[in-house]
């Protein structure tokens, strides 16, 4: 279409000029002594305008024979620059195809601007660790960080640190990313895994806060997670009363009654000699939610009452009459105070609704006090029996 319109304007230049041509009295002399050129004007506007453009066109010319080496030079930059955006293509789709061989090979030699020199290595160290080849890993991961990916490199080698449990690695590379970025999300998530792997609970229970300032975390994650820092803090501070009861005063309420925290009070408490206040805990939480595991627990505390321990049991036991569990723990209590008939009941209620390895052992022992050896022989083999089913 410009062609078009550009042949016209020549067309209708060209029927102008004739046209004034034909009708234009007027010409021009040019004298050089002893020659004289006599021209007709439009002739000589012609003449001019030639001149002017065969000027330009050669003075175009002379311009572009002296550019022609820089020009030379940006086409093969060009291409050269194609070239290598088509092997970082082709390194990312071999690495999103898990053409893992394929995409190390592209990325860990690809060569270019310094940014994604670096997200290339980085994508061959992760590469590498698919192929399990650490030391070609390690080469990558170094030179991503000397090609200004050192916050990727890093968060990375945290990863595969991780991945093989080696929680020292991670945590090295986690502290030079800080360096780098030391509220990062992903870094948080990373240590938070890594200082779990070293039991650092404090740490972990840190970290756990940190993220639920900034709703990094899952809720139900969030709160699992809380369940199994306070339970190992609660166990790590069994050695010490004081800091067992200050920590303990600093759970949330919500968590103290939670099943598996309360197992990990109970047990402390009763490490330091504390069975009532164990006593106290496994009642709270029991009341809140039935827990089979905390209920066992429950027949294990020697408190100072254990006449009321029974009556507490019985209470459940009224509610759940087919626990065998709850049936097995009062056995026990009974035991403890000797109320032989009472515990043999109980024992032969929980083994007719669920034969367990623990009530038969417990009813042979039984059967040996009460001086019946024979049947105590006949509930160990099936205390055996169930152990090796197991």
């Amino acid at each position: 279409m410009r062609w078009l319109v550009s042949l016209l304007i020549v067309f209708v230049l060209a029927v102008g000029l004739a046209m004034a041509g034909r009708y234009d009295p007027g010409y021009v002399v040019l004298v050089y002594p002893p020659w004289r050129l006599e021209i007709t004007f439009i002739s000589f506007v012609l003449l001019v305008t030639a001149l002017i453009v065969g000027g330009v066109i050669l003075l175009r010319l002379a311009v572009l024979t002296l550019n022609l080496p820089s020009i030379v030079r940006e086409q093969r930059a060009r291409r050269a620059a194609r070239r290598r955006d088509e092997n970082f293509v082709g390194g990312l789709r071999a690495y999103t195809e898990l053409r893992f061989q394929d995409a190390e090979q592209a990325l860990g030699q690809w060569q270019g601007d310094e940014t994604r020199t670096g997200i290339a290595r980085v994508l061959a160290a992760r590469a590498a660790q698919e192929m399990r080849a650490p030391a070609q890993r390690m080469q990558h991961v170094r030179e991503a960080g000397e090609q200004g990916a050192a916050l990727a490199a890093q968060l990375f080698e945290a990863e595969a640190c991780l991945e093989v449990k080696d929680a020292s690695g991670a945590l090295a590379a986690l502290q030079a990313a800080k360096a780098v970025a030391p509220q990062h999300t992903g870094l948080l998530r990373l240590e938070l895994r890594a200082r779990q792997l070293t039991g650092q609970w404090d740490e972990v229970e840190r970290l756990l806060d940190q993220l639920a300032r900034s709703n990094a975390l899952e809720p139900a994650v969030a709160a699992q997670l809380r369940r199994a820092t306070y339970a190992e803090n609660l166990g790590r501070r069994s050695e010490d009363d004081r800091a067992l009861l200050e920590y303990w005063k600093k759970v949330p309420a919500e968590y103290k009654a939670d099943a598996l925290v309360a197992r990990a009070a109970a047990r402390a408490f009763m490490v330091r000699g504390g069975h009532d206040t164990a006593l106290d805990v496994i009642e709270a939480a029991l009341d809140r939610e039935w827990d089979e595991a905390l209920a066992e627990l429950y027949g294990e505390v020697r408190g100072s009452r254990p006449g009321r321990q029974i009556e507490q049991a019985e209470k459940w036991l009224h509610a759940r009459p087919r626990d065998a569990h709850l049936l097995l723990t009062l056995a026990q209590l009974c035991s403890v105070e000797q109320l032989w008939g009472k515990a043999q009941s109980y024992l032969e209620a929980s083994l007719g609704i669920a034969p367990s390895m623990e009530a038969h052992v417990r009813m042979a022992e039984l059967k040996t006090h009460n001086g019946q050896p024979s049947e105590a022989c006949q509930h160990y083999q099936k205390a055996l029996a169930l152990c090796r089913e197991a």
